[in-house]
């Protein structure tokens, strides 16, 4: 069996699986301290005692890919800042270790399994606290020289007036449509704003977002999941009604709701450490 871990900023998913299905799933609040242990701790957890044989690690960005280490992923205790995952788990377990992004697992997933099977090229974005993006082509994840952040795509420029983001720069789409940004700009957590116009100016940036990403990859179906997506209803309509004003050069791509919850990210690191494990030239590992 394989172990997963799902690492976020306010909470840690563990599981375990094989094949297409993942077991129970516990979750813990992210901790300030002690991280290795914490993630130690919960693989020995689900696991009942038997050793994985690999560990496949969902992690928020920016982290270093080919190291499988954090970098200094916003909203992570500074504690979690340039763990060096992949080594000190393959130590540990005597395992290989595979470390991908959360959206990115989130894609696969999705793009496999969920509402995105069967297309060729699939976009998703995870709009949560913060906001992720990872494509797929081919039912492979598409990714560069680094790590993917379409959440930091410039939409409102510091010389126009765009709002700081935490990334250092300003305008960014996570400053502007996230639930961190929700709250700060309109004082509510996303869960508690009814204000429709402030929806509809969410849904217009995720929408201009799309068409950015459209204009880019020509995406069969972009697919959205993600916290603030349970107020779909609430942004959607802007969301549409942009991608349908702004873009021009190509048709537009289906544009739809993820369809396999929020253990998406789970499901995509088991799929991607099985592909690694049919292919042991790619394998993270440390050891």
């Amino acid at each position: 069996m394989i172990a997963l871990l799902d690492i976020g900023g306010t909470k840690i998913a563990a599981s375990s699986g094989r094949g297409a299905a993942i077991g129970p799933v516990r979750r813990i609040p992210t901790p300030v301290g002690s991280p290795l242990a914490t993630l130690r701790g919960l693989i020995e957890g689900v696991m009942g005692g038997v050793l994985p044989e690999a560990i496949a690690i969902s992690a928020p960005g920016p982290f270093d890919r080919a190291a499988g280490a954090l970098r200094e992923p916003p909203g992570m205790p500074a504690s979690w800042h340039g763990l060096e995952m992949a080594y000190l788990l393959s130590q540990r377990f005597d395992c290989p270790v595979v470390v991908e992004n959360d959206a990115n697992c989130a894609a696969l997933a999705e793009a496999r399994l969920g509402a995105g099977a069967g297309h060729r090229t699939v976009v998703y974005w995870t709009v949560s606290t913060g906001i992720g993006c990872g494509i797929v082509r081919d039912s492979r994840i598409l990714v560069g020289r680094h790590d993917t952040e379409g959440g930091h795509m410039v939409l409102w420029p510091a010389w126009l007036g765009g709002p700081p983001c935490h990334c250092g720069g300003a305008g960014c789409l996570e400053a502007l449509a996230s639930g961190r940004s929700i709250a700060r700009r309109y004082g509510i957590a996303a869960e508690q704003l009814r204000d429709p116009e402030a929806w509809a100016e969410v849904g217009r940036w995720i929408g201009l977002a799309t068409v950015n990403i459209t204009a880019v990859h020509d995406p069969d179906v972009v697919i959205f999941g993600g916290g603030v997506c349970g107020s779909w209803s609430r942004f959607s309509p802007a969301l549409f009604e942009t991608v349908q004003q702004s873009l021009h050069l190509q048709p537009q791509p289906e544009i739809t709701r993820g369809t396999l919850g929020e253990d998406r990210s789970l499901l995509g690191a088991l799929l991607l450490a099985e592909d690694n494990g049919e292919d042991p030239a790619r394998l993270l590992t440390a050891r």
